[in-house]
């Protein structure tokens, strides 16, 4: 080859070098260029999530990253090139808009389930995470950054940050200086990614949202920013070659200056994370430090880590270190109490009591001082004086119920079994106070032991189970508690909150007729509690479906009037509204509710609702069009059953039902709706199949009424008839069932029955729609009982029984009065009242047909009884004395 062509070819090549392939590691300096969406390497694509765009920032171009939900991360990923060592360069900028967001890099990325994470927070803090096939692992927790860079990015600046890579290493660093290294083997090679998280606004970190619902933040009004957060990298630098990589990672690996307290911050977030050893490593390294000396907050933080790590006499050393050097600092008065745990942790009982003694008088009212103290009573047998610091301690700290189980266990030493129990309920009622029912369930045997005759000690056990979900269990104490109750003599007031619970396990079996009273009572008992109010007037609705009932409508004023933010009780204000069609109070409602809570599937639900009857379907069915992630419960899919229900659009809804069920398979609710679509839809024997997995889940009332309706469509009454009585079993005064049995015995034949429902029905107060099925009964009722036999001339009708008893002849002596019937013709068969026959008569005064002039006779025994009746009431039957003058005649 000529020369000047391999010179040419020579310099083509280091024009137009050849990328690394996706499999190879590249070693190369690179600094991205956001100019162009194609020189800056990384996918640049939007999702439904997020959008993903380069924008121009001042003179300079930068990748930015809008997500557009909190709860969500999204990334940005440079698939081009993979390293493994490396020095990352970058500037990152996040702006959360009022709310919580973080940002930075992902590296050493193999897929989407396995990387490497580094973010920071606009409140302060860094973050770095690996993930492995889908499996998160927090290397370094949240830790706070130094105080310029930590101000800066709560500002909304840019920060800038570096990665070290280095092998097994990682080394981080904040504007220049050292906060973090870590040792991790677990990715050495991937692509990078520029990454964004928002958070929710409560502050949730990624670890607690991860296995969470991703939820779609509320739509922006107009003018608002279209994001929840919006995040920029400026810049990004990235350098793979090994020596360069191996040269800086040996610099900070042995740096003098790395900032002390970055290595304390540090030693603070593997603490919290249960990482002791790594933490004093952290420790040690900042007092190596040349002229540095250890700060009391250290040696106090020392102190613990060295009792977790079972080194007493290094923590014993520090400890003292600490408050000598100054007592009365906050850190000087925790390491007092400090020792004394460490003296018990070690056994040295005499040491401790005599520390006690003296270290009460630097801190009298320090109650896990005064606690120690007990313990050291307690292990050298002086009981009293035990019993009394314990006590002194509970005093002091009355929400930490450990120390009045403590003064309990003391009292029940010494035989005293009333101040034991008085104690052990004490605790109790702290622990549930707090949701601590491991706690409270250890207590529980004692209460029993002790408590046999106590309301209380029932009451609380009968608390607990309801709040571990042992239904039964919970149920028998209340019921015991409530006995004990009405036996003394001076009855103790009953518990709202017992009543409470009560109420809410009959309404979990299907009994809210029964629960009602017990809501109504409670709610009398604490007037000033809004839930009491607001479940009571929930219940009134979910019982008698009327959102005009009066009652309700006053329970709900008062619950709002409580908690005029509540979430859920404007909710609940919001769905009567939808169901009275006041759209514009409902609106506003939702709105209330949703800024006490968030755009939460069911806030999204109702406005979906909203839409729908001011007949935007379409749009109330894109509200609720969300991946199976974001409705993790069935609730919206549920919903957009229910909307095409009502458009008439069965088959669709059954769709959505589907999904649902497939989110929540044994979700009652989900079932009922899906197995009335698959009625809509003929589907008789797949909707009863469901129906049976219904009940076998939840009995209720409503599921087994529907199943009667299913079993009488099918054919099979006796089934519907034992359905119905089933559920009248569970809740006597069921009005659908009611109205189901009455014409289950109907087609069975069974008349008689069926107006005894009728007449249960007519001592209900019923609302709307069920007086009017209660009328249509009664008609159909009617129509089978009897019939009406018209006149044959004017517009008069008499209504007899179809089967009439026979009715004995009787011998008249007077005219009955003209709007009662004069007979039948035996020749036409029409009937004439005695207004229309009475111009005609035969020879004898006898009545005869108009038309066919044969005599009128009284064939039916339904119309000799209206005559029969009206003779009887002038007392012109039988032996009844006669009155003088003419009989009375009817109105």
């Amino acid at each position: 080859m000529p020369r000047f062509l391999r010179k040419l070819l020579s310099v083509r090549n280091l024009i137009f070098k050849p990328k690394a392939g996706s499999d190879e590691i590249a070693e190369e300096r690179w600094t991205a260029d956001f100019s162009k969406p194609k020189h800056a390497r990384f996918d640049i694509k939007s999702e439904s999530s997020y959008d993903a765009n380069l924008q121009k920032f001042g003179s300079r171009r930068c990748l930015s990253l809008g997500i557009k939900k909190t709860r969500c991360i999204a990334w940005v990923e440079a698939p081009e090139c993979r390293y493994r060592d490396q020095i990352i360069d970058a500037r990152v900028r996040v702006d959360a808009h009022g709310g919580y967001a973080a940002a930075g890099l992902m590296f050493r990325m193999v897929d989407d389930k396995t990387y490497y994470s580094f973010l920071i927070s606009n409140k302060g803090y860094f973050r770095l995470d690996v993930l492995r096939n889908g499996m998160p692992l927090p290397l370094i927790g949240w830790t706070e950054l130094p105080d310029q860079a930590a101000a800066e990015i709560a500002a909304s600046h840019a920060v800038d940050f570096t990665i070290i890579a280095y092998g097994s290493h990682i080394v981080l660093l904040v504007r220049g200086r050292w906060v973090a290294e870590i040792n991790d083997s677990t990715i050495f090679e991937g692509s990078l990614c520029f990454t964004a998280a928002s958070y929710d606004p409560s502050g949730d970190s990624l670890d607690d949202a991860r296995l969470s619902s991703l939820l779609f933040s509320p739509v922006p009004e107009s003018g608002a920013s279209l994001y929840t957060a919006e995040t920029f990298l400026e810049s990004l630098t990235v350098d793979s070659r090994i020596t360069e990589a191996a040269a800086l990672y040996e610099k900070w690996s042995a740096s003098p200056d790395i900032d002390p307290r970055c290595r304390f911050r540090l030693a603070e977030t593997f603490t919290a994370m249960n990482q002791h050893k790594a933490a004093m490593l952290e420790l040690r390294k900042a007092w190596d430090t040349p002229g540095y000396k250890p700060q009391q907050k250290e040696l106090l933080l020392a102190g613990r880590l060295a009792q977790q790590l079972g080194l007493a006499s290094e923590a014993e050393q520090y400890i003292s270190q600490c408050f000598q050097s100054d007592v009365d600092t906050p850190e000087g008065k925790e390491a007092v109490t400090e020792m004394a745990k460490i003296l018990y942790a070690c056994e040295r009982y005499k040491e401790l009591k005599d520390y006690c003694a003296e270290a009460v008088k630097l801190r009298p009212d320090d109650p896990v001082l005064i606690n120690f103290r007990g313990h050291a009573y307690w292990s050298l047998k002086e009981y009293k004086h035990a019993a009394a610091a314990y006590d002194r301690a509970f005093e002091l700290d009355n929400e930490n119920g450990l120390l009045a189980k403590n003064a309990a266990n003391v009292y029940e030493v010494l035989g005293k079994k009333k101040e034991a129990l008085s104690r052990y309920l004490a605790a109790g009622r702290v622990f549930l106070r707090a949701g601590n029912y491991d706690d409270l369930g250890l207590l529980v045997p004692k209460l029993f032991s002790l408590g046999e005759d106590s309301q209380e000690a029932h009451g609380l056990a009968g608390k607990w189970a309801f709040g571990i979900e042992d239904w039964k269990m919970a149920a028998r104490e209340f019921e015991k508690a409530d006995a004990l109750r009405k036996k003394k003599r001076s009855r103790a007031p009953k518990d709202a909150t017992i009543l409470y619970l009560r109420a809410l396990l009959l309404i979990q079996d299907g009994k809210r007729a029964e629960a009602l009273p017990l809501l109504e009572e409670a709610a009398s008992l604490e007037k000033d509690y809004p839930l009491f109010r607001f479940k009571l007037a929930e219940n009134r609705f979910l019982l008698n479906d009327d959102p005009d009932d009066s009652a309700l409508r006053a329970d709900l004023e008062a619950a709002l009037a409580l908690d005029p933010g509540g979430g859920w009780i404007n909710n609940f204000a919001a769905q009567l509204c939808l169901r009275k069609g006041d759209l514009e109070s409902a609106e506003g409602y939702l709105d209330n509710a949703a800024s006490a809570l968030g755009d939460v599937p069911a806030i999204r639900v109702n406005k979906a609702e909203l839409l729908s009857l001011k007949g935007e379907t379409g749009e109330a069915l894109k509200l609720l069009a969300v991946d199976k992630a974001d409705d993790p419960d069935g609730m919206m899919a549920n919903c957009a059953g229910n909307l095409l229900v009502r458009a008439g659009r069965y088959e669709e809804a059954g769709e959505y039902y589907r999904k649902a069920l497939e989110a929540a398979p044994d979700t009652v609710e989900y079932l009922i709706n899906r197995a009335s679509c698959l009625i809509e839809l003929g589907l008789y024997g797949e909707a009863d199949s469901i129906l049976t997995h219904a009940h076998s889940i939840a009995p209720s009332p409503t599921v087994l009424e529907l199943i009667s309706y299913v079993a009488s469509k099918k054919g099979e009454f006796s089934r519907a008839e034992a359905a119905c009585n089933q559920a009248l079993e569970m809740e006597s005064r069921h009005v659908p069932s009611l109205l189901s049995l009455a014409w289950v015995l109907i087609n069975l034949g069974k008349e008689k029955e069926a107006w005894d429902c009728l007449a249960r029905l007519d001592e209900l107060d019923l609302n709307k729609g069920a007086a009017a099925k209660r009328e249509e009964l009664r008609a159909r009722l009617d129509e089978r009982r009897y019939t009406t036999v018209p006149c044959a001339s004017c517009s008069r009708s008499w209504k007899i029984l179809r089967n009439p008893p026979v009715v004995q002849g009787i011998r008249l002596f007077a005219m009955p009065p003209e709007n009662l019937p004069a007979g039948s013709c035996v020749d036409c068969g029409k009937t004439w009242c005695i207004g229309c026959a009475k111009n005609h008569l035969d020879s004898s005064g006898r009545f005869i047909c108009p038309v066919c002039g044969k005599p009128l006779r009284l064939v039916k025994d339904g119309l000799k009884k209206l005559i029969y009746d009206w003779a009887a009431e002038n007392g012109l039957v039988g032996n009844a004395k006669r009155k003088r003058g003419r009989p009375r005649k009817n109105p």
